[in-house]
């Protein structure tokens, strides 16, 4: 998870930059916290919410940027 390229985004924050990139985007703000929730996507966290590496999320369903 420590890249030197690391996007590090909480899910609402994923969930916008995935919408950016992919405005028909099929991926959910819920399949998204599934994902990291349920320990797909290497996941810190910090105070509340959970932070993680965007590329890994993007592998995780198999996007590309």
């Amino acid at each position: 998870m420590e890249s030197h390229n690391a996007k590090f985004r909480t899910v609402k924050t994923a969930y916008e930059e995935i919408k950016r990139i992919d405005p028909d985007t099929a991926i959910s703000k819920y399949a998204i916290q599934q994902a990291v929730y349920g320990g797909y996507v290497p996941a810190k966290m910090v105070g509340t919410k959970h932070v993680f590496n965007l590329n890994d999320l993007l592998d995780y369903f198999n996007v590309s940027a």
